[in-house]
């Protein structure tokens, strides 16, 4: 084999970045309680007398204004920005800043990985590592903005991390899921 056939092949195969990953994230299953608790809440508010001979736009304003209030506090609870290491015994996730909800350190070791969902399972997850015994992986990036962690090149320091752990899975016999 050629030289230039040698280096070329080195720089096609996939080695993870050592420093790891830095995204944000949050929790949509939180997301959707924390709404629902503020649609209860302003309902309740708007089913009271305080509202008794008010116009009715005006109580829309105050619903649709508690809903956002709601809204922007749980992406408050839930937004953590996060190092994502990919490593020989599996990934490692650090969290740097951010909710309190997500573990400070976490390790899903590779024997423990069942299969992944590349684009999740659900249309608001974006990433999804099925594990035994323990709580799956899950990455939901802010689709439109994140509110409090701020982060350049989300998008891309994500899709680096999926490209390179869909390369590297079935190496450790983690495959990928299309369905369930």
């Amino acid at each position: 084999m050629s030289k230039e056939t040698r280096n070329i092949n080195d720089e096609e195969k996939n080695v993870p970045r050592p420093e790891g990953y830095t995204i944000v994230k949050y929790a949509q299953g939180w997301m959707v309680i924390i709404l629902f608790i503020g649609m209860i809440v302003s309902g309740i508010i708007g089913m009271t007398n305080a509202f008794k001979g008010v116009a009715e736009w005006l109580f829309l304003v105050f619903y649709v204004m508690m809903i956002t209030i709601f809204w922007i506090i749980g992406r408050k609870i839930t937004e953590v920005k996060v190092n994502l290491r990919i490593t020989d015994e599996g990934v490692e996730q650090t969290r740097l800043s951010g909710s309190i909800i997500y573990p400070k350190q976490r390790l899903i070791k590779w024997e423990n990985m069942k299969h992944y969902h590349l684009n999740g399972r659900m249309r608001s997850q974006h990433f999804l590592i099925s594990v035994k015994n323990d709580v799956n992986f899950r990455i939901t990036i802010p689709v439109f903005f994140s509110i409090f962690e701020k982060q350049k090149g989300n998008w891309e320091s994500f899709a680096a991390f999926q490209n390179d752990f869909w390369g590297i899975a079935p190496e450790h016999d983690v495959h990928r899921a299309f369905f369930g």
